[in-house]
């Protein structure tokens, strides 16, 4: 197997595993089992379960940013206006499209929910480092799309739209238990979702603006 593949390979075996048992349920012993390979070739690769976690990350973000800045970019530089509508398509975009394997999809997501209101220093390095640069971005274009919305404004309106967009991810079975029959996508729900409550942040803080000027 070539270096590059084993490095795949190995990737892959720590998404499931750490996906599975989380950072501290794991170890390279396990991830190596998984791996089919020595656990002195992930040492040799990552140094430690620690540069493991991260290299998962970074392999994942890099594919999942640049797209997202590219279609940004795309959207920004074309003929047409865009719509908050737009911005918020490119930002609930399935996925399943960057894993070539199935199934890991539900494994990284889960580390991204165990690093995402973590406290520690290890996740929060790991969400400013891999997923702060595409949170600036899409906050900016939410300014741009928006302009009676502040900054503060926009800030939380991104958080809160990745707690939702992390819902639509989901794939725990928990809407079907619920009674939901997912007979439509649950990102077509969710733009229309996110856009209304957004558009209520900005008309909440314009009429916030006008009493205070009335004062």
């Amino acid at each position: 197997m070539a270096a590059a593949e084993t490095v795949e390979s190995i990737l892959d075996a720590a998404e499931q595993v750490f996906g599975t048992h989380g950072f501290d349920g794991s170890s390279m012993r396990m991830i190596s089992e998984q791996a089919g390979v020595t656990q002195s070739l992930l040492h040799y690769h990552f140094a430690n379960k620690e540069g493991l976690y991260t290299a998962v990350f970074a392999r994942r973000s890099a594919l999942i940013t640049e797209y997202r800045k590219a279609r940004l970019a795309q959207l920004f530089n074309g003929d047409k206006p865009p719509t908050l509508e737009n911005v918020l398509e490119i930002f609930v975009t399935p996925l399943l499209q960057f894993f070539r394997k199935k199934g890991n999809s539900a494994f990284y997501l889960q580390m991204v929910a165990e690093v995402t209101l973590a406290t520690d220093d290890r996740s929060k390095q790991i969400v400013t480092q891999f997923h702060d640069p595409s949170a600036v971005e899409f906050i900016a274009a939410l300014t741009k799309v928006l302009p009676g919305i502040s900054k503060e404004h926009a800030v939380f309106a991104y958080l809160y739209a990745v707690g939702a967009r992390q819902q639509a991810h989901a794939q725990n079975g928990r809407a079907a238990r619920l009674g939901g029959t997912r007979r439509e996508s649950p990102y077509a729900l969710l733009v229309p979702f996110l856009a209304a409550g957004i558009r209520a942040i900005v008309q909440a803080s314009d009429v916030d603006n006008t009493m205070v000027g009335r004062a």
